[in-house]
C-alpha cells in the first residue's frame, strides 16, 4: 500500500473537475472584486470625512457670524429705542 501512487479515479467525471476549477476561479475573482470595492469605499469615506470637516468649519464660522449679526442688531435696536 505504501508504494501505491496517487491516481485519478475514472469514476470522477471531467465536468466535475471543470466545475471545481470554475468555482475556484470565480471565488478568486469575487474576492478580488470585493477587495477593490472595499478600497474604493475606504477612499470615499476618507474623502467624505475631509468634506465633512470643511463643512463643520464653515458651519462654525457661520455660527460666529450670526452671533455677531445678532449683537449688531441688538445694539441697533437699543440705539433706535434711545432716540
Amino acid at each position: 500500500m505504501a508504494n501505491e501512487n496517487w491516481h485519478l479515479s475514472k469514476t470522477i467525471p471531467i465536468s466535475f473537475l471543470v466545475g471545481i476549477v470554475a468555482q475556484t476561479f470565480i471565488l478568486g475573482w469575487l474576492i478580488a472584486d470585493a477587495q477593490n470595492t472595499i478600497e474604493m469605499n475606504t477612499n470615499n469615506i476618507m474623502r467624505n470625512t475631509k468634506d465633512v470637516e470643511v463643512l463643520e468649519n464653515r458651519i462654525n464660522d457661520h455660527a460666529v457670524m450670526l452671533g455677531r449679526i445678532d449683537e449688531n442688531l441688538k445694539y441697533l435696536r437699543e440705539y433706535i429705542e434711545q432716540k
